[in-house]
């Protein structure tokens, strides 16, 4: 059994409430400071996390490879070629089936519905938080003796992502920042730009 976490409320929550079970986090490039500091303060707990690379075409981290090849961060590609494909990865590679626990919480019973589509025979999805609410995971989160981060967490370069930097949002998610990518795009491919 493994825990995916992201540093968040709900999966630091059900981190928490299953310590014994080993923590998987991908390292995106664009996870929140907030909640790596999350993940650092449940290794200090001495709870197990294994974090790994979304390396992507010769570049460390899937932000790098978005930077660096001047792409438009998309959300469904993005989750895919940024989080999922390094985690089935991960699973396939180990021996023996897996159940991995998702911080869904009350309210995303939908979206646990479409991710057990995935199911595979190695791998299940299994939703341990879906009778919990954001407030619950704070509250035993608290109980637990640490503070919760109070936001919801992803890459902040993500378009869907709520405040991201003002950099980010000036050079990647505006609508001026991805004019001017998509430009330099067919700068560098040559094509002719009026």
């Amino acid at each position: 059994m493994w825990n995916n976490i992201s540093g968040g409320d709900c999966s630091t929550a059900m981190a928490l409430r299953f310590p014994k079970v080993p923590c998987v986090i991908v390292n995106t490039g664009g996870n929140y400071p907030q909640a790596l500091r999350q993940v650092h303060k449940l290794q200090q707990r001495r709870h197990t996390i294994i974090m790994l690379s979304s390396f992507q075409e010769g570049y460390l981290t899937y932000f790098d490879y978005v930077w660096k090849r001047n792409k438009i961060p998309f959300y469904v590609s993005c989750c895919h070629r940024g989080k999922e494909m390094h985690l089935d990865r991960f699973y396939k590679a180990l021996p023996g089936d897996h159940v991995v626990n998702i911080g869904f919480i009350k309210g995303e019973e939908r979206r646990a519905e479409r991710l057990s589509r995935h199911n595979t025979k190695k791998r299940k999805f299994n939703f341990p938080m879906l009778d919990f609410t954001r407030e619950q995971c704070e509250k035993f989160i608290r109980a637990k003796r640490m503070e919760p981060i109070g936001d919801k967490t992803g890459c902040w370069f993500c378009p869907k992502q709520p405040n991201p930097p003002e950099w980010a949002v000036k050079g990647i998610i505006s609508d001026e920042g991805q004019a001017e990518r998509a430009r330099v795009r067919k700068l560098k491919r040559g094509s002719q730009v009026e």
